[in-house]
């Protein structure tokens, strides 16, 4: 009765301790999750002649919108696109999933673009962009100014270590033919390596000039673009799968003792 009291309490002990080890790991699974976003638009109307008879103004009128996402694996590929109808401000919204990973990308008013992907499945890759182009006129002796903000994330994934884990998030916004233009914000992490992680959030303003006595147009385009990408990692087992493992050898080794001294009684 003592010695099976031992072997019972023995092998609970080591039930609980790798049913611990799995949840723990099931807590920490690897993933990475990266987002892009332009967020807060405002047009600001300067009048550069404020004493004559041309009123400072602007319109808007909506080209392109576009917003993408897609995840591969290298069983099946998914995708979705939807474009906004021409003339309008029409919110669209392309969200992907498979398995536990997702894609979304959205535009919806005038300026106010996203862009997130989270990958936690092994072996799979995943895109967004959002794509937006608009007509500005501005009337006579007119500055406009736009303005908002750009927001980039991308998660800390190098603690899983090298070769496991990329990521990429950048905005673009100009107008066309036109300086200053808003470009190479971006972030970068390299597979574990190198490059950025956090939250990174950068105000920006655009500002086009109209010093003539007629209206002028010019396109404003802004882009959002999001990758992200989880390298199958090598075939290591898991810490809870050692304590199974040690588990499973000392039930069969009781179980080959008592079948041995039931032979001999």
């Amino acid at each position: 009765m003592t010695k099976t009291y031992r072997l019972a309490s023995i092998t609970g002990a080591l039930l609980g301790f790798s049913l611990a080890l799995a949840g723990h790991a099931a807590q920490a699974a690897p993933g990475i999750s990266v987002e892009a976003s332009i967020s807060k638009p405002a047009f600001t109307v300067i009048d550069l002649t404020p004493n004559d008879d041309y009123s400072a103004a602007y319109t808007l009128m909506p080209i392109f919108s576009r917003a993408r996402s897609d995840i591969i694996t290298p069983a099946i590929s998914v995708g979705k696109e939807l474009y906004a109808k021409h003339g309008e401000f029409e919110p669209i919204t392309a969200t992907v999933t498979h398995a536990t990973s997702t894609a979304a990308s959205s535009a919806a008013q005038a300026g106010e673009l996203g862009s997130r992907i989270e990958v936690l499945d092994a072996g799979t890759s995943a895109y967004g962009y959002v794509l937006q182009t608009m007509d500005v006129r501005i009337t006579a002796h007119t500055q406009l100014v736009f303005t908002g903000y750009s927001t980039l994330s991308i998660s800390d994934a190098r603690q899983y270590g090298a070769g496991t884990f990329t990521g990429q998030a950048s905005t673009f916004l100009s107008f066309s033919g036109r300086e200053p233009a808003i470009a190479g914000f971006g972030m970068m992490q390299g597979f574990g390596t190198s490059g950025d992680s956090g939250v990174r959030t950068q105000p920006f303003s655009l500002t086009v000039y109209n010093n003539s006595d007629q209206d002028m147009s010019t396109h404003l385009l802004m882009t959002v673009l999001t990758t992200a990408a989880y390298q199958a990692p090598s075939p290591v087992p898991e810490p809870a799968a050692y304590a199974m493992f040690g588990l499973g050898a000392l039930m069969v080794g009781a179980m080959a003792r008592r079948q041995r001294r039931r032979a001999q009684a």
